[in-house]
């Protein structure tokens, strides 16, 4: 689904080379099943047309000439600063977030990605996403957010080390809204 709803495709974006690496959760990673079990857990949206607004709250690289910082902060403020709408289709939405959830863990081009912690309680998310990918690179993204039947919230940290990143490391914070708007046309 799309709550998490356009948290994964901007996750899946942020991850450059690759998202993973390693967290400060102490707990063994959970496993696939456990994770959509606990995704179960929160409310349901409803169907309709959503308006999500992504705000950037810290993007870093400090490996980076400072004029090209500069630039690429502001290329991924413009990114995040821009209202998007979807359709969440009927069928998107009895099936809840477990979908969404297994995406996101499975990754995109060549990622691994475990779940160091993921617990859902009706309208509340917290979860810790470690990956790997191509190159020995690594990162984790930290969510923490709110879902109700027409509305969610996501707050997202994120940080990755690869060797194509200029000085080895970058980091990403941003929060997400997502708001039902009506009915889809």
């Amino acid at each position: 689904m799309r709550a998490i709803y356009l948290a994964i495709p901007l996750s899946a974006a942020f991850a450059l080379a690759a998202c993973g690496g390693n967290s400060d959760e102490s707990s063994a990673p959970k496993t696939t099943d456990e994770v959509i079990a606990e995704a179960g857990k929160l409310v349901k949206p409803q169907p309709g047309k959503y308006t999500t607004q992504a705000k950037m709250i810290d993007f870093s690289v400090p490996g980076l000439p400072k004029e090209q910082a500069a630039r690429m902060k502001a290329m991924m403020g413009d990114v995040a600063g821009k209202n998007s709408s979807y359709c969440l289709t009927k069928e998107e939405a009895e099936k809840g977030f477990e979908e969404s959830v297994r995406k996101l863990g499975e990754g995109e081009g060549g990622q691994k990605c475990t779940f160091d912690k993921f617990e859902a309680d009706g309208g509340k998310l917290d979860a810790v996403l470690s990956c790997t990918g191509k190159g020995g690179a690594k990162g984790t993204m930290k969510m923490k957010g709110t879902v109700t039947p027409t509305s969610n919230t996501m707050h997202m940290d994120m940080t990755q080390e690869a060797a194509a990143i200029p000085g080895g490391s970058m980091h990403m914070e941003m929060e997400m809204t997502s708001t039902r708007t009506g009915d889809c046309s």
